[in-house]
């Protein structure tokens, strides 16, 4: 891993116990696809990643190139071809302090054979300019994967304060119905994703009707097909809804399948 400048074994790695990160949960993330040894579309990563510490008001302990630089060196030494990378800013302990930063690498999710959805019941995700950054306290989502394990299901459907269907604990959602392709608006509370910019990209390259909206439970439910967008799993068809039944496999689906790998094949590059 990447410790503030430094690579060292993961074991090694030590924080304060006054580390804001640990305490509260201040600071933010970026996970990053890692194909055939490279990064899918890191700077979109990096701008993010500086609206996040805008968001927040953290000054960023590390400049970009840093912070690439360290990324590359993370990816080469453990070897990676295929999987993800993290990148985690922390506050520092005071307003006056300097941050922490951490590049570290993990395998790609294990996805089930029929991938299935439950519907959040303990946690709502609230709309507003924290939804819009990967911020590190992800105490709802975790309670809500939590929940959706329990009842065997791949991942949890969050919905937001007026019960509009926003996204999972860490991906985006798309539906097709009626041939459309609908996803959650950024103003319900769904993050601007990085995978969901590249599949709506592929939907108006292949004149497949796309928008973002609002989406109720119930139109959820009714689709035709449904999938979900992210770095670990790219696009991934969903078998089920709360026990509703749907194409995995659809059609559109497919189609923005094929699409993302080809655009992970040329947009992945230092």
């Amino acid at each position: 891993m990447w410790l503030d400048g430094a690579l060292i074994p993961e074991d090694d790695a030590r924080i304060s116990p006054q580390n804001r990160g640990f305490l509260y949960g201040d600071g933010c993330f970026e996970t990053v696809r890692i194909h055939g040894g490279a990064p899918f579309r890191i700077d979109a990563h990096f701008e993010r990643l500086r609206v996040g510490l805008e968001v927040l008001r953290i000054e960023p302990p590390w400049s970009v190139d840093d912070l690439r630089q360290g990324a590359r060196k993370v990816v080469e030494s453990n070897g990676v071809v295929e999987g993800l990378l993290r990148m985690t800013i922390i506050a520092g302990e005071r307003s006056t302090t300097r941050g922490m930063a951490t590049i570290t690498t993990r395998a790609l999710p294990e996805i089930p054979p029929r991938p299935a959805l439950h519907v959040a019941a303990t946690v709502r995700r609230l709309s507003g300019p924290l939804s819009q950054i990967k911020s590190i306290s992800r105490v709802a989502e975790s309670v809500a994967l939590r929940e959706a394990e329990a009842e065997g299901a791949f991942d949890a459907l969050l919905l937001n304060e007026r019960g509009r269907v926003v996204e999972t604990t860490a991906r985006n959602v798309f539906l097709v119905s009626d041939g459309a392709l609908l996803t959650p608006a950024t103003y319900e509370g769904a993050l601007p994703g990085i995978t969901r910019s590249a599949v709506l990209e592929i939907a108006a390259g292949a004149k497949i009707h796309a928008r973002e909206t609002s989406v109720s439970l119930d139109r959820l439910r009714g689709a035709d097909e449904v999938f979900l967008s992210g770095s670990g799993v790219g696009v991934l068809g969903i078998a089920s809804v709360d026990g509703h039944r749907l194409d995995a496999a659809g059609p559109v689906t497919q189609k923005i399948q094929d699409g993302y790998a080809t655009l992970l094949r040329l947009d992945s590059k230092w």
